[in-house]
């Protein structure tokens, strides 16, 4: 009887431990603990200015441009959209060479000669930094330059999300 009692129990409280209450514009949103209050609403409000300058930014480009002021929200999204770092597809290959490149600590013409010695031309290489698509035969020596098995490549170069396995 004595070793149910030394489990903890699945409801507890913990009356030291203090949370704030936050609020978007009036409305209650959550709690946080106190030390972290101040870090997350600095990094709230920051993006809030952003996104405001931003769309400053797209009004006053439509406006010198000649262009539909009302598009203001989809030039937005649409810099928003180019902006994020892609998942999948091949500006996501290119960015993970850009990052095996930097890794190594080489200088562009070094990592041609490197991504070369693994049966990546510098034809292919600029098709890929151009976003052309990706040949199945690229994948085995992409692979062997990033480090990362061939199935997650194509799984990058394809679009599909990993699958684990229960």
């Amino acid at each position: 009887m004595s070793l149910l009692r030394n489990e903890p129990l699945d409801w507890q409280s913990h009356p030291e431990t203090s949370y704030i209450p936050v609020y978007h514009k009036g409305s209650l949103v959550g709690f946080f603990k106190q030390e972290y209050v101040n870090e997350i609403l600095y990094f709230l409000n920051e993006e809030e200015v952003l996104k405001k300058a931003l769309k400053k930014a797209c009004s006053d480009l439509l406006k010198k441009t000649g262009g539909d002021t009302s598009k203001v929200n989809y030039l937005v999204q649409k810099y928003i959209k180019v902006s994020e770092r892609p998942k999948f597809g091949t500006r996501a290959i290119a960015l993970l060479l850009q990052e095996r490149q930097k890794e190594l600590d080489l200088n562009n013409q070094e990592f041609v000669k490197f991504c070369d010695t693994f049966k990546i031309s510098p034809t292919e290489l600029n098709s890929i930094y151009a976003g052309e698509p990706i040949d199945d035969n690229l994948l085995a020596p992409i692979s062997r330059v990033l480090g990362i098995t061939r199935e997650r490549v194509q799984e990058v170069r394809d679009g599909v999300e990993v699958q684990k396995s229960t």
